[in-house]
């Protein structure tokens, strides 16, 4: 006779439960995968055909490990005795009886897994999204013979379009973008563009740019240095210059530097203006505050210019917000007319050689099972092949991709599906602590409105609905998890989901956090040889300090066989 099941165990089986739509929070290290694998195995021996079940991972690697998993397990069933598979499904919390038909039908699992056409349906969402518009090619406006662009070959692509225009007409685009925003990080840049391309649909004016940033249409750079610069700015800063210049005080002499670049009225000037009588409020670029740009000493030097220069300061400070929006404004109106220009050779690129890139897959399945002219003829060609599904990672799945799911799972909780004799169910597992914020479009708070939405739409057809969670690691100890828990509350507890804490499953195992002294990031001077490569780091890089602490003090522990008192104080060691 087995032994009881622990706390954990019997969560991993209640969420597991083939019967009912669960929404899951896991933690990371609570065997979430395992649930996975073993709320499949359970709709198997319920004798739910596999293609009637569709589980939803992020990656290749996920849907492979879990399908791997779940064969293995299959697998091992068909060579097991009665009394071994017995044992087996009463610790999966599988009914078992003693009904020999039972256990013949979990041993014949394996051989109708891998006998399924198409194998069985445990993918990524773009891939899922790929084989429907393969179906369904003219009802979604595609080729059928359409390739998925790679993330390689889609930066490839992203790279020749950039290169064709800027040689064209619209090159000016470019460079007026680049003016604005800078070109660092190129590539990762027109990612962005594309995977936010829905946002670009339609064309920005300036009117609409300068009412989001609350300035004046008719604002313009010349219109706002006119404000500020009245006249004899330039004279009256050269008459405090010496003053500031012959000061011991290296505030004073900081003021005189950049104030001695000032020639005439110009952004620069204002900019130095600003560097010198203002000093920025917190993280709103929109905010400053008035600073003592000299001692009190040197301003009495110069009294008698004190209400000149205090009036150019307070208009100065009276001129940054909307400066500030200015730019932005110039800025988001040179980011979208680049955007457009872009995109549309892209997409015009991709067309005519029967490309599509991730963001299609998603955005083009969207477009299918919300078309009111084709989405119920689509759902029901389907409604016979997804009775359950499984959603992975749940915390990172962007509102685009969320809208697929939810048009999947419509006639789960709806119509002549939601009344079907044998259960149709979802089962959605993520953590948001783990979320990959703004990656692919992530949205965490997308995860508790779908929790919400599904809760409600189960409720109101009165069918069951669990909302629960995995609180034990068996990754970790005590110490460690209590560690996290104390630190995301209050303030910190954003994105974090309520009332859910780390519970160790080995509340025995010893555990211990340090803190180690910040390194401050590295401000170096380049003295690299012009043959190094670009992205080398120095030897004091902040990043290579790091490092070789964390380093030293492995090799400490290594060598002495025991972890010191204080980690990070082994001192010089390099035995």
């Amino acid at each position: 006779m087995s032994a009881r099941p622990n706390d954990a165990t019997i969560a991993q089986i209640d969420a597991a439960r083939p019967d009912a739509s669960t929404w899951l929070s896991a933690n990371a290290g609570s065997g979430k995968t395992r649930v996975l694998t073993d709320r499949v195995a359970r709709l198997l021996l319920e004798d739910v055909d596999p293609q009637n079940i569709l589980c939803l991972t992020y990656t290749k690697a996920a849907a492979s490990e879990m399908q791997n998993r779940l064969l293995k397990r299959l697998g091992t069933w068909a060579m097991k005795s009665n009394t071994e598979l017995e044992q087996e499904l009463a610790e999966l919390g599988a009914a078992v009886g003693a009904d020999p038909s039972y256990y013949k039908n979990a041993r014949r699992l394996f051989a109708k897994a891998i006998e399924t056409p198409g194998g069985l349906r445990i993918q990524t969402i773009h891939s899922f999204c790929a084989s429907l518009l393969r179906r369904f090619p003219l009802e979604a406006g595609v080729t059928p013979q359409f390739t998925e662009l790679d993330d390689r070959s889609s930066a490839q692509l992203r790279e020749q379009v950039a290169d064709d225009l800027a040689t064209s007409s619209e090159g000016k685009l470019l460079l007026d973008m680049i003016s604005h925003l800078g070109g660092n990080e190129f590539e990762k840049f027109t990612a962005s563009i594309v995977s936010n391309k829905a946002k670009f649909a339609q064309e920005l004016t300036r009117a609409d740019v300068c009412k989001t940033f609350k300035i004046p249409a008719d604002l313009t750079q010349d219109k706002l240095l006119s404000e500020v610069f009245l006249g004899g700015e330039v004279e009256l800063i050269a008459q405090i210059l010496p003053f500031l210049a012959a000061s011991e005080k290296v505030s004073d002499n900081r003021a005189h530097d950049k104030l001695a670049t000032v020639k005439g009225p110009s952004l620069g000037a204002l900019l130095t203006f600003e560097s010198a009588f203002l000093t920025s409020s917190g993280k709103n670029p929109f905010s400053a505050k008035l600073t003592s740009y000299a001692t009190n000493d040197t301003r009495e030097l110069y009294s008698h210019l004190a209400p000149q220069i205090e009036a150019l300061i307070l208009r100065v400070e009276a001129a940054r917000p909307r400066r500030v929006a200015l730019a932005a404004a110039q800025s988001t109106l040179a980011l979208h007319a680049f955007a457009r220009a872009f995109l549309a050779r892209y997409d015009a690129t991709k067309q005519s050689r029967g490309w599509l890139d991730f963001d299609d897959l998603i955005l083009k399945t969207k477009a299918l099972l919300t078309n009111p002219q084709v989405a119920e003829w689509v759902l029901y060609r389907l409604d016979g092949g997804i009775d359950h599904i499984l959603v992975d990672e749940a915390q990172d799945t962007s509102p685009e991709q969320w809208a697929v799911i939810e048009e999947l799972a419509r006639e789960i909780t709806s119509g002549q599906g939601a009344q079907a004799e044998k259960p149709r169910t979802i089962f959605v597992v993520g953590d948001k602590k783990q979320s990959i914020y703004s990656f692919q479009g992530a949205d965490p708070a997308a995860f508790d409105e779908m929790k919400a939405h599904f809760r409600d739409a189960h409720h109101a057809i009165d069918k069951p609905f669990e909302v629960t969670s995995l609180d034990h690691s068996f990754r970790s100890s005590q110490a460690i998890l209590s560690v996290v828990d104390a630190t995301f509350t209050g303030d910190r507890a954003a994105g974090m989901d309520e009332g859910l804490t780390h519970i160790a499953f080995k509340d025995r195992m010893p555990g211990r956090v340090d803190l180690w002294p910040v390194i401050e990031k590295a401000e170096v001077e380049d003295t690299r040889e012009w043959f190094k490569p670009v992205d080398e780091p120095s030897a004091t890089d902040h990043t290579v300090l790091m490092a070789q602490r964390v380093a030293t003090n492995i090799k400490y522990m290594i060598a002495h066989d025991t972890i010191p008192e204080e980690i990070g104080n082994t001192g010089d060691y390099q035995r």
